[in-house]
């Protein structure tokens, strides 16, 4: 009787049938020169086929193999030698597909200076897109071409966005190459510890930052060429590649700088910025602005901002939001012409 080889088995099957019985064939065979299943099955009182399945396995293995003269019985093989046999054309799949990466590797290094080229006279001037990985991709271009300046106006540091959270190192790289930044936080970021860990590795780097009463605006723009905006409230981000965009964001962010104050890393706290959070916070009471919205826009949560209006409300001595508008205003906090503006 002919053996043929046997097809590959999947991993649960041999490990099902890697039992002890295909131990005590194998066993069984290595005590003689040459072997049949027949044989052996007779002598562990098994039915042949159960035998055959196990020196199906063995043969996988390489643990036996067909004996020498053409004969139609089988002979045991060394654990060691049946392992160079299974390894040899392995290791040598493993190196031909190695060459063939450096191959490919070698191809496409010769299209980066095209698709570089391409990248630098691109044609869309807006890609909106909530993909992570291309988010990430396009910050990194934009960071990394970055040379003279970058510019950001985020929330604290608890409440930025992914967009902002990926681009804190790449910003922090272009300040080591020399780039010029200026970074907006609200005043509620001195409380943060998060942000103030975060500035005190962007001060060394030559970063200015400076906080301001509100950021009802995120963005970040690289040379007022390209900028990052948040599109809609499912995470998607609109990539500006139009100079007069980035331009006005940068604009914009110049005119909030000038009226906003220094963040000295030595100060504690709100440092001299609490008054003008308090004003704030009663100006957007008073025009009447839900909690959510106001909580947003001075760069809190709801439930830090209910502890700051509940605080207000106790200094003044008021009983309800609306006797504590009044007493600002009586007091002159808020001003009736402020409060008409809001």
């Amino acid at each position: 009787m002919q053996f043929a080889a046997q097809a590959p088995l999947g991993g649960d099957q041999r490990a099902d049938e890697m039992d002890e019985f295909v131990i005590s064939v194998y066993e069984r065979a290595i005590g003689r020169g040459t072997f049949d299943p027949a044989r052996i099955a007779e002598e562990l009182g098994v039915p042949t086929h159960r035998a055959e399945q196990a020196v199906g396995v063995l043969r996988e293995l390489r643990l036996v193999k067909p004996a020498e003269g053409g004969t139609d019985r089988l002979v045991a093989v060394s654990p060691e030698a049946a392992q160079m046999e299974l390894l040899v054309p392995l290791e040598r799949e493993i190196l031909d597909s190695r060459h063939r990466l450096a191959g490919f590797k070698g191809q496409l290094s010769s299209f980066v200076a095209a698709f570089e080229k391409q990248a630098r006279t691109r044609t869309e001037p807006v890609v909106i897109t909530g993909d992570q990985e291309e988010i990430e991709l396009r910050l990194l271009e934009a960071a990394q071409s970055c040379t003279t300046e970058v510019l950001v106006m985020q929330p604290c540091v608890a409440r930025e966005t992914r967009e902002l959270r990926l681009a804190r190192p790449l910003v922090l790289e272009a300040l080591r190459r020399g780039a010029r930044g200026r970074i907006l936080y609200p005043h509620t970021a001195r409380g943060d510890s998060g942000t103030r860990a975060h500035l005190g590795e962007l001060l060394p780097a030559g970063g200015q930052v400076r906080t301001t009463k509100e950021v009802s605006d995120r963005f970040l723009v690289f040379d007022r060429k390209t900028a990052f905006i948040p599109s809609g409230e499912d995470g998607e981000i609109a990539v500006v590649y139009e100079s007069t965009v980035a331009a006005f964001l940068a604009g914009l962010h110049a005119r909030v700088w000038e009226s906003a104050v220094d963040f000295d890393s030595g100060a504690a706290g709100y440092a001299g910025t609490m008054e003008e959070l308090k004003v704030t916070l009663l100006s957007l009471l008073a025009s009447g602005a839900k909690d959510e919205v106001i909580a947003r826009r001075v760069g809190m949560s709801e439930r830090t901002f209910r502890r700051h209006v509940a605080t207000i409300m106790q200094d003044l001595s008021a009983s309800s939001r609306f006797q504590a508008g009044v007493l600002a205003a009586r007091t002159g906090l808020v001003d009736l012409a402020l409060r008409s503006a809001v």
